[in-house]
């Protein structure tokens, strides 16, 4: 199996079929490709992430550069990233509208509960990410870990929302690490 470019076109809604599994499985060592001018709105049937991995699955890479996406994670999954005590490579963005909403615990882009992912780096679009609880709106979710953080000055705009109890509403959720954390000076950032 190798890498994976979805085009979007129209309307799309997906959801994983398997309580454990995302919306959209991103297999480990692999990249997943989103692109399109059409819509996408992925969940979890229980335990896994809107679009990247599952309840203790490793997932790959995923790059975003176009389409309107709604990920949504479920128990403990992140919309886009990791799900709980699972793992994933790079998350990139480079242009789209996104909207990632975590489930508890769980960041909306990274990591999930007791998960980790890699780096996450956002260059472009308009992109909108919740944390629930101990998790951050990007990077990682409780006593989870995730990679260096970067946002250019290139994005449109980026609104990050913390969880209620989450120390950090772009980096380490509570008890979790994340690399470095760098906004280019007059990125359009909003931090909730």
């Amino acid at each position: 199996m190798g890498d994976a470019t979805i085009l979007l076109e129209e309307t799309n809604t997906v959801k994983g079929g398997n309580r454990n599994y995302p919306g959209i499985y991103v297999p480990a060592g692999k990249t997943l490709i989103i692109d399109g001018t059409g819509s996408l709105n992925a969940s979890s049937h229980g335990c896994g992430c809107g679009i990247g991995g599952g309840f203790e699955k490793a997932a790959g890479n995923t790059v975003i550069n176009g389409g309107t996406i709604t990920a949504t994670g479920g128990e403990f999954a992140a919309g886009i990233g990791s799900g709980q005590y699972g793992s994933c490579g790079n998350i990139t963005i480079t242009g789209g509208t996104i909207t990632a909403n975590g489930g508890d615990d769980a960041a909306g882009i990274g990591s999930g509960d007791d998960g980790s992912c890699g780096n996450i780096l956002i260059t472009g679009g308009t992109v909108t990410a919740n944390g629930r609880y101990t998790a951050a709106g990007i990077g990682s979710g409780y006593e989870a870990t995730c990679g260096n953080i970067t946002i250019a000055d290139t994005v449109t705009q980026v609104t990050a929302t913390k969880g209620k109890y989450s120390p950090n509403s772009i980096g380490a959720g509570d008890d979790g690490t994340c690399g470095t954390v760098t906004i280019a000076p007059g990125a359009n950032v909003i931090q909730n």
